[in-house]
């Protein structure tokens, strides 16, 4: 299933089209608010300095280990961390939270394996993800 992913052929390679086995997948995030591409602000460096002790990711990729890849958009991890959860429980399935470049531009080719030992958070982590909990917490997620 992940290869069906990799191998698909796109314009640019960091595009993301999906195969038609992760649309309802998608429709459960979309669900829950959670739409391809989201976007959280328009200025990204105004919601920043509002949000200046949360864990936000600006275009995070989400995989699941079985699908690879099944969401874009942007992320407060602060404030989104329930939701994510509930996705989590709703599907029977991890989900894996990326930085941009980690999931993208060719590095979502990468083994399923090497991909997760990048992530940012995951959705079996039980503590509210904040920027100060990433720092502390970075090499062990």
């Amino acid at each position: 299933m992940i290869e069906d992913i990799q191998n698909k052929t796109l314009q640019y390679p960091s595009d993301f089209k999906p195969p038609e086995s992760i649309s309802d997948i998608q429709k459960i995030f979309e669900a829950h608010g959670f739409h391809s591409g989201r976007m959280i602000a328009g200025s990204k460096s105004r919601y920043v300095e509002k949000h200046s002790n949360d864990l936000i990711i600006f275009n995070a990729n989400v995989i699941i280990r079985e699908y690879g890849k099944v969401f874009y958009g942007d992320t407060n991890l602060t404030e989104d961390y329930k939701m994510l959860k509930r996705i989590s429980e709703c599907l029977n399935e991890t989900l894996y939270i990326f930085w941009e470049h980690d999931g993208r531009f060719g590095a979502e080719n990468n083994p399923i394996d090497e991909l997760i030992e990048k992530s940012v958070w995951n959705t079996t982590v039980d503590e509210k993800p904040t920027k100060e909990w990433f720092c502390k917490n970075q090499r062990t997620v």
